[in-house]
C-alpha cells in the first residue's frame, strides 16, 4: 500500500512540474511576440487606431484595439485619452501583432513629417 501511495505522489508531482514548465514557456513566448513600432496614426475609431508604418521599404497599414488597460501618453509622460489622439500624430505603439489583443501602450512623440518632393521645372 505504501509503495502505491509513493508512486501516486511521484506521478502527481511530475504532472504538476510539467504543467508549471509549460506555463512558463507560454509566458516567454508571449513576451517575445510583443513589439514596439514607430508609426503615424491615419485614423482614430471609438476603440481602435489605424496606423501606417514602413517595413521592408514599403508603407503598410494596420489596426490595433484600444481598451481600458492600454496606456496612452504624450512624450512628456502626460497621460491622455483615446479622444485626444489625432490623425497625423507620430506614435510608438507597443502591441502583439499576431493576436487580437489590445495595444499595451501608445506614446505620442510628435506630428508626421511630410516628405518634401522635388520641385518641377517649367
Amino acid at each position: 500500500m505504501r509503495k502505491k501511495t509513493i508512486f501516486l505522489f511521484a506521478i502527481f508531482f511530475l504532472l504538476i512540474g510539467s504543467h508549471i514548465l509549460s506555463a512558463q514557456e507560454e509566458k516567454k513566448a508571449k513576451k517575445a511576440k510583443t513589439q514596439a513600432i514607430e508609426a503615424v496614426i491615419s485614423s482614430v475609431g471609438q476603440r481602435t487606431i489605424t496606423f501606417k508604418y514602413e517595413r521592408k521599404g514599403k508603407m503598410r497599414e494596420d489596426v490595433v484595439g484600444i481598451d481600458d488597460q492600454t496606456y496612452i501618453e504624450k512624450i512628456a509622460r502626460e497621460k491622455i485619452s483615446l479622444r485626444e489622439l489625432r490623425e497625423g500624430d507620430k506614435v510608438y505603439i507597443t502591441y502583439e501583432p499576431e493576436t487580437y489583443t489590445s495595444a499595451k501602450a501608445v506614446q505620442v512623440v510628435g506630428k508626421e513629417e511630410k516628405k518634401k518632393g522635388k520641385k518641377e521645372k517649367k
